[in-house]
């Protein structure tokens, strides 16, 4: 969710929307992931590689934050290219749509460029998605990463390119030990790893239905996916696991969102759900609510899939590096999740 919360932009992600569906453009079936037999890999990053920092939601307050991030990334060994849109403001987003989309494109289409990575979430990634033109995407793939706002991005690239994305670390992130580990390993190794639960983070981890599941990897923030779905720029494929994550919302907007996923079928589409951290979702008046983890339990419970709770996706320090459209194993009992193929070349 970011800095603030998502919930007052909800109405105006439903607007999107409908927007979508009645005034289509012209490049939205330029790929129909349903078709797809191969998907388009990026080339894996290496030291030396390009990497562009961008913001195509919210606006970047504190300069400093822009200079900590590029240092690191150099201290990786990487060559950095900062956005303009990292200084631009727009209320709170960074930049106008125009400005927003039309440097993402330009970083996907220069070929000097390796790799993009989000400063932040925040809000605005929705308003981009009719303007991008994912013919040009197709055409000139590379790694692109982030997380919460950026999921309506990484979904939409993933369904109307092919292009695998990465739901994973963004600008504002702490780079620990362990969410570095794993991005070198899924990124910049090419690995086909198994991630688990490890001892530290068993505390948190819930098995709501115990069971093995397969299928391709979709999801992100549950704001977001609920925000853009019955649009063009989501929809899963039969058999599909998702994963999801939350912050700042209260258990009766994490059931109204699941409800809404639930209502337009995509519970009959899963084999298997990873729900993450609902980061401070917690009610303003307890006496008058419900845990959010009962809520979660009363949405999936009966379901016959596996579903767990608890594995270090969302708003939390250490994160999964997660590759959109990939398949992959889970195992809802132990917490383990394995890609079955690499997400690179």
């Amino acid at each position: 969710m970011g800095i603030f919360s998502r919930r007052h932009f909800l109405k105006s992600g439903s607007f999107l929307g409908a927007a979508a569906l009645i005034f289509p453009k012209a490049n939205l079936n330029s790929f129909d992931f349903r078709e797809q037999k191969n998907l388009i890999k990026p080339k894996k990053l290496e030291k030396g590689d390009k990497i562009a920092v961008t913001a195509p939601g919210g606006a970047i307050w504190d300069p400093k934050d822009v200079l900590q991030f590029e240092q690191l990334l150099r201290n990786m060994g990487y060559s950095v290219v900062l956005g303009e849109t990292l200084s631009k403001k727009h209320g709170y987003l960074a930049g106008t749509d125009e400005e927003r989309s039309r440097e993402l494109m330009s970083f996907f289409t220069d070929k000097t460029i390796d790799g993009i990575i989000a400063m932040r979430g925040g809000w605005g990634c929705a308003r981009l998605l009719e303007k991008l033109d994912y013919s040009v995407i197709q055409s000139n793939p590379k790694v692109l990463m982030g997380f919460s706002d950026i999921s309506s991005l990484l979904n939409a690239v993933y369904i109307k390119s092919g292009l695998v994305t990465f739901h994973g670390l963004v600008g504002l992130n702490t780079w620990n030990e362990f969410s570095t580990s794993i991005f070198n390993r899924v990124v910049c190794d090419g690995e086909k790893c198994s991630f688990s639960i490890e001892n530290s983070l068993k505390k948190d981890f819930i098995t709501i239905n115990g069971g093995q599941g397969k299928g391709k990897l979709f999801g992100g923030n549950l704001s977001v996916i609920s925000s853009i779905l019955g649009t063009p720029y989501f929809e899963l494929p039969e058999n599909s696991i998702l994963f999801l994550e939350e912050a700042n919302e209260e258990p009766y907007v994490v059931d109204r969102l699941l409800t809404h996923l639930k209502l337009a079928g995509i519970y009959e589409k899963l084999n298997g759900v990873i729900f993450g951290h609902c980061s401070r979702c917690l009610a303003e008046n307890p006496e008058q609510s419900m845990p959010t983890i009962d809520v979660i339990r009363e949405h999936f419970s009966s379901l016959k899939i596996p579903v767990s709770y608890g594995s270090p996706i969302g708003h939390v320090a250490n994160k999964w590096t997660l590759p959109i459209g990939i398949d992959v194993e889970m195992d809802a009992e132990t917490g383990t999740l394995v890609l079955l193929e690499s997400a690179v070349y």
